[in-house]
């Protein structure tokens, strides 16, 4: 289907996936968007039952299995939620299928893995995007206009604390090593796209030192700093230990702008206060659900032809900046030059 044909129809989804976060979060969010069509949803054989049962729930096609779906002719676009360990390789098989994709954070546990991603996007013609929810909550654009405003100066300090509680023994599969678990490339994704979203680039270097909760053998709470250059840092931490928290600061030159919920959901109003030598003022930002802004946000994208609103080159940056983290951990907490894209330095 040409961008044009997909400009004037309704676009049709699949999922690949059929848990309770997805049948609570994604799919009312596409089933809710105009122009969208929650069609297909796919699981493993073993949940193929509760695949059935969301199928019923939102009037869509049950598959026996995710390469059913992919096969399926009807479906345009899939949204991947499974194991980080998969993320890749379906993003990979979606798109030879010639479906356009939404993967959850992270695309890849490595650059390598983006930039794959990215070539075989380009070679399909296929819109492809990383799922980060919280970018499209509408007080994350009121921070960013704020900070555009210079009201707060020269941002030269990013402070983010993104946290929930795990339970050990859970089955959670974030607390899976062999899945991909861990704080780090769960919870840790957001804090670490916190400074880089709003600095706009990579650091040049990072530090971290990451604990592990007795019993598991996955990371499940981290501090780690990022040097931006020129006087510019960030200063994050992420856990499965503790919680919940979604907080961030943003530290200029003349004032300060925090955040004190970036996971605000839908009923929820956001809410922005902006310290500066006038004083404090509040902002409240009206509920949104950032599911269904994020959901929008692609299918404009993939109608009009237009590049995604969270690019691959970010996706690779984060991935980038994630394996840094886990590397200065091991090494002590030794810092980890971020600056080199390697997907362009091949």
């Amino acid at each position: 289907m040409t961008a044009h044909d997909e400009r004037n129809s309704t676009l049709r989804w699949g999922v690949l996936g059929a848990t309770s976060y997805i049948a609570t979060h994604l799919m009312p969010a596409i089933a809710a968007t105009p122009g969208c069509a929650l069609t297909a949803v796919a699981s493993r054989p073993e949940r193929a039952a509760a695949a059935a049962e969301l199928g019923r729930t939102f009037g869509a096609t049950a598959h026996p299995d995710y390469a059913t779906l992919l096969a399926d002719p009807a479906i345009e676009a899939v949204y991947i939620p499974l194991p980080n360990t998969e993320h890749v390789d379906w993003t990979l098989r979606a798109l030879a299928a010639g479906k356009h994709v939404l993967v959850e954070k992270p695309m890849a546990m490595d650059e390598d893995g983006c930039a794959r991603v990215e070539k075989a996007a380009e070679a399909a013609s296929r819109t492809v995007m990383e799922a980060f929810m919280y970018r499209f909550h509408p007080q994350q654009l009121r921070a960013a206009e704020i900070l555009a405003s210079d009201e707060i100066g020269e941002l030269r300090l990013v402070r983010a604390s993104f946290a929930f509680r795990i339970e050990s023994g859970s089955g959670n599969i974030r607390l899976d090593p062999a899945l991909g678990g861990g704080a780090t490339w769960d919870v840790g994704c957001y804090a670490v796209d916190v400074p880089l979203l709003f600095f706009g680039q990579a650091p040049q270097h990072v530090s971290a030192r990451l604990s592990s909760r007795p019993g598991l053998t996955v990371d499940s709470s981290a501090v780690a700093t990022m040097d931006f250059g020129r006087g510019r840092s960030a200063v994050v931490d992420y856990s499965i230990d503790y919680g919940p928290r979604a907080a961030y600061e943003l530290q200029g030159t003349r004032g300060t702008l925090m955040v004190r919920n970036a996971w605000a959901m839908d009923g929820e109003d956001g809410v922005i206060t902006i310290l500066t030598e006038n004083g404090v003022r509040e902002e409240t930002v009206p509920a949104a659900n950032h599911y269904q802004r994020q959901v929008e946000a692609f299918a404009r994208a993939v109608r009009n032809g237009a590049p995604a609103p969270m690019s691959l080159t970010e996706s690779r940056r984060t991935a980038r900046v994630g394996s840094a983290l886990v590397a200065s951990a091991a090494a002590g907490g030794a810092a980890v030059d971020t600056s080199t894209d390697t997907s362009e330095a091949r």
